[in-house]
């Protein structure tokens, strides 16, 4: 009787710890997320985007990673020159630093605007599609058709 009551008591402090440490760490998380040190899991469409293929006229899944390195590869690098570029334009609007000729700067197709090398292929590292300026695409449409033609 005694080694049974033991082994009840045993269960029952067992599953007041699994219960108050689930608990605690379930308060951990939640606290973690709100001061954002704690990110869930992405989503697994977090990592593709949809691109019509102009061939078929289908939806296509693209890895996100592919649609970025394509963007940087059609958005020119140049070197900055004060005669081809207005003096309005002599601000990359993502870091807010002027840019002179000592700097690289990619040219969007689509809009004309400037930016920093290194301040664009930022903002098109965590997804972003459309000029930081204006908000055009980075890429014309024909060149996007382009792209889901070669895949």
């Amino acid at each position: 009787m005694e080694v049974q009551s033991l082994h009840l008591l045993t269960n029952i402090v067992q599953r007041i710890f699994v219960s108050i440490f689930s608990t605690i760490a379930s308060f951990l998380l939640v606290a973690l997320s709100h001061i954002r040190l704690y990110k869930p899991p992405p989503q697994h469409s977090d990592h593709h985007v949809v691109i019509l293929d102009g061939s078929s006229m289908s939806l296509i899944r693209v890895p996100i990673n592919v649609v970025i390195v394509f963007i940087k590869n059609k958005i020119p690098i140049i070197p900055y020159s004060d005669s081809a570029h207005p003096a309005h334009t002599a601000l990359c609007m993502v870091c807010l630093e002027h840019i002179d000729g000592s700097h690289s700067i990619r040219e969007l197709l689509s809009c004309d605007h400037v930016f920093h090398l290194e301040c664009l292929d930022a903002w098109i590292d965590v997804g972003r599609v459309a000029c930081p300026l204006c908000r055009s695409m980075l890429l014309p449409p024909k060149k996007l058709l382009s792209y889901s033609n070669s895949i």
